[in-house]
């Protein structure tokens, strides 16, 4: 994907990142091109000090998507955002720019919009954890996956099998894709993979939130569920009762239902591949996962 002397874009379409991630930011910036080359062009919206006006941080990033200089978009923000840019974006000349966008957390929003109107694929990553506790991990799984393109598989474990156990991955963090219910912007689960993974949530929003994908239809018309970590569930002693909540619904419909620690807002998480297949060499069944 990208070679030594490349450039990529870095934006933030959610919400203002502080003055005090400046130095992680130009951290970010001097790893990549020390140690892949890669250069970085930086939008002018990222910062609370800075315009960002959902106009403006939407051209910022049609910007990026119209400089044929820059192969690929890496979104450096989360929060609550990001769906403020959706109206405003020319998804004819991203779908014809065909680079990939990189972002998690409440980028779910923009990455599950591209997707439903374009088909263009991207990550779900978030690039700043170059410069977080992992760095040395996440060089390494940066290389893997957008340098080298190669030994990325993200283990998971099986919960529940089915008969068709392929199709696309769309969704990411739950919370954020329901953001997108009754919209344009949100994709067809037909045939599709939904990746669901949390930072925040206790057990009654958890519930509810898998209430409403159900409602919707999700469970009924996607071919599975890839579950990541739920981080406040962790903390509250009840991980294990997320796989057995989405159980309830997998199974109702015959779907397969599986989980990964690899992904979510771990500092160890590594890139997740986004609208592109389940069965593809990025994804590894294990019994027992290991990072």
């Amino acid at each position: 994907m990208l070679h030594n002397g490349d450039v990529i874009g870095l934006v933030g379409c959610s919400n203002a990142r502080t003055r005090d991630r400046v130095a992680d930011v130009e951290r970010v910036e001097q790893l990549l091109l020390e140690r892949f080359g890669i250069r970085t062009i930086r939008s002018a919206s990222i910062f609370e000090d800075e315009d960002r006006e959902a106009r403006v941080r939407a051209a910022d990033l049609m910007a990026m998507y119209q400089n044929p200089e820059i192969k690929g978009i890496f979104d450096i923000s989360g929060g609550d955002l990001a769906n403020e840019i959706l109206s405003y974006l020319d998804f004819a000349v991203i779908e014809k720019a065909g680079k990939p966008f990189v972002g998690y957390s409440d980028l779910t929003v923009v990455l599950n919009a591209i997707f439903a109107k374009t088909g263009v694929a991207g990550w779900n990553y978030q690039v700043l954890h170059l410069a977080g506790n992992e760095t040395e991990l996440q060089l390494r799984q940066f290389e893997n996956a957008f340098v080298r393109g190669e030994n990325a598989a993200i283990p998971y474990e099986m919960v529940s099998e089915s008969k068709d156990m392929t199709g696309m991955v769309i969704g990411g963090n739950i919370r954020c894709l329901l953001k997108l219910a009754g919209t344009p912007y949100l994709p067809d689960p037909a045939g599709k993979v939904v990746l669901l993974e949390a930072m925040s949530g206790d057990r009654n929003k958890i519930a509810t939130y898998l209430a409403q994908l159900d409602q919707i239809g999700y469970f009924a018309k996607a071919n599975g569920v890839i579950l990541g970590t739920f981080t406040e569930m962790e903390k509250l002693g009840l991980a294990a009762e997320v796989p057995e909540m989405v159980q309830a619904y997998t199974q109702k419909y015959e779907k397969f239902l599986v989980k990964t620690t690899a992904i979510g807002h771990n500092e160890n998480a590594k890139p997740c591949p986004f609208g592109s297949n389940f069965n593809d060499k990025e994804w590894q069944r294990c019994s027992s996962q290991s990072q």
